[in-house]
């Protein structure tokens, strides 16, 4: 639903938390209940009233992007005219849309900078344009996950843009209409984990694009495929609901091997040699390994119940990868008026 405020700010400020796929990558497409991380790498964004006729912005990822436009123009940003479709009030301003902590060594890492991006500029420009702030229910959810597939060519399930409103851990599913769901779920007690970025950056869309066709053109094997991956992730949301670490941990190992026979099956890499690189490190201390989303590259998430052995997998990992700086963020889209 959306809140509405009567206050006049003078600057508006947002941020939406990044996220990390634990379980039901791809299947989640098909109604596959899934499991996502909100994490503590942020898009920020900022917007103040314009001094004369003319919106300026800029957009920040590995470097900056600055346009200026008039009123009834488009930005040429396209989180920012998707959102002006849905929050047609438009006003003049100078606006930051900064993402970078959502990519990094140049390159976009896989923690769901696009719909970040899309959540923290929604949630800034209804407070800034409409008065109204976004609240993380099922309404909003549905808005932005409908703009988010506007702009990725209607790909997407909406789980990254799900971690973003919401923030903390959450299962994610579609139902028969597609209409998402989420509640909020923990990991078991003890599970601690770490990311690990490639070092190569996946193109998300291009993969899922791979898997439709793939279902297509092998409907019986894609069945079988998505029903084992749905049973999995399943039996490991359930743990987390148990507190159950051992049966937890052993699911990510078995949605791993899931997620590289998938690839094997589409014919397409899935599990690259980085992949299994960590893979094979992770096996050899007892660690549980997966990719973390599409694949392909980007980031890799590795869980254990015992601490040390997860920082000496880390201490081993950081040789050829980078090991990020992760927590869980707690809280989803955060705006505040800055009067």
């Amino acid at each position: 639903m959306l809140r509405r405020h009567n206050m006049r700010p003078d600057k508006i400020v947002s941020k939406a938390p990044g996220k990390l796929v634990v379980l039901g990558e791809y299947a989640v497409i098909n109604g596959s209940p899934s499991m996502v991380l909100a994490i503590n790498r942020y898009c920020h964004a900022k917007i103040t009233s314009s001094d004369d006729a003319f919106s300026r912005m800029i957009a920040r990822t590995t470097k900056d992007q600055e346009v200026k436009f008039g009123k009834g123009e488009i930005s040429g940003f396209q989180v920012v005219d998707t959102v002006s479709r849905f929050f047609p009030k438009g006003k003049i301003c100078s606006a930051l849309i900064d993402s970078s902590q959502l990519f990094d060594s140049g390159m976009k890492v896989g923690l769901g900078s696009s719909a970040a991006a899309l959540t923290a500029w929604a949630g800034a420009w209804a407070a800034f344009s409409d008065n109204e702030f976004l609240a993380a229910d099922g309404v909003v959810l549905r808005k932005l996950i409908g703009m988010h597939r506007m702009i990725q060519g209607g790909s997407g399930s909406g789980i990254d843009v799900a971690a973003s409103l919401y923030g903390g851990v959450i299962t994610f599913q579609l139902d028969g209409l597609r209409e998402p769901h989420v509640s909020s779920v923990q990991l078991p007690k003890g599970v601690e984990f770490a990311g690990v970025f490639t070092g190569s950056a996946a193109n998300t869309i291009n993969y899922l694009k791979c898997y439709r066709e793939w279902c297509e053109e092998a409907p019986s094997k894609a069945e079988n495929q998505q029903t084992k991956m749905a049973d999995i992730a399943q039996v490991g949301i359930s743990a987390c609901k148990a507190n159950n670490a051992e049966v937890f941990l052993r699911s990510i190992s078995e949605y791993s091997r899931c997620l590289e026979a998938l690839g094997n099956s589409m014919g397409t890499e899935i599990f690259t040699p980085a992949h299994r690189h960590l893979q094979i490190t992770a096996n050899d201390l007892g660690v549980s390994y997966k990719a973390s989303g599409a694949g392909g590259g980007d980031m890799g998430l590795a869980f254990s119940s015992d601490s040390d052995v997860l920082e000496q997998f880390k201490k081993k990992a950081s040789k050829n990868h980078k090991v990020l700086d992760l927590k869980i963020a707690e809280k989803g889209l955060a705006v505040e008026m800055i009067t």
